[in-house]
């Protein structure tokens, strides 16, 4: 065999190699304000308390390369789940803080408590966003604060994934924010 033909085998090997290798998926940037307000979602009201941010946790990705990204975030707020419940409540969150005017999902504050106090309330797309998910109350230090964690997905038509070229360092990639727990404070009662 010549070296030109045993260059050229070896350089069609190296890309295809390169080209069967698969693409590590790495998520977007997140990072959506979310409100509790007064009302409801066709008629909302006064902010009541700001939620943390929703992103999606950056790192490695683990697992199934195919997994759908949760843009997610918690917040402990100072009031009971029952405030909530006595007037209309929604969780209302934002396209970005620059974009506030924008609602991508909301959902009205009700339903059953479940046997351990903790409530469930569904959130659905809005302004075409392909959103929906959940907003979950759960009751700490005595029922006096309450944690709302929420988890919203795509429904696939949206735009939460991107490919990264496998060449590129672990490092070098771009973040999508720290998964924290924000604990908000106001001296607002809910309405």
């Amino acid at each position: 065999m010549s070296f030109k033909s045993a260059f050229t085998l070896t350089s069609l090997f190296a890309v295809t190699l390169s080209v069967a290798a698969p693409a590590r998926a790495q998520t977007t940037f997140v990072d959506r304000p979310a409100e509790l307000r007064s009302g409801t979602c066709a008629s909302p009201g006064e902010v009541v308390t700001s939620l943390a941010n929703l992103v999606i946790t950056a790192g490695d990705p683990q697992g199934q390369l195919g997994a759908t990204p949760v843009e997610q975030s918690g917040t402990v707020v100072p009031f009971a789940i029952s405030d909530f419940l006595a007037a209309d409540h929604a969780v209302v969150v934002q396209q970005s803080a620059l974009e506030s005017t924008v609602v991508v999902a909301c959902g009205e504050i009700g339903g059953a408590l479940n046997p351990d106090g903790t409530l469930a309330v569904g959130m659905r797309g809005m302004s075409e966003s392909g959103l929906s998910g959940v907003a979950y109350f759960t009751p700490i230090d005595t029922f006096q604060n309450t944690l709302v964690t929420i988890l919203l997905v795509g429904d696939g038509g949206t735009t939460t994934v991107a490919v990264v070229d496998t060449t590129v360092a672990a490092g070098d990639t771009a973040m999508a924010g720290d998964d924290t727990t924000v604990v908000a404070e106001t001296g607002a009662a809910p309405r």
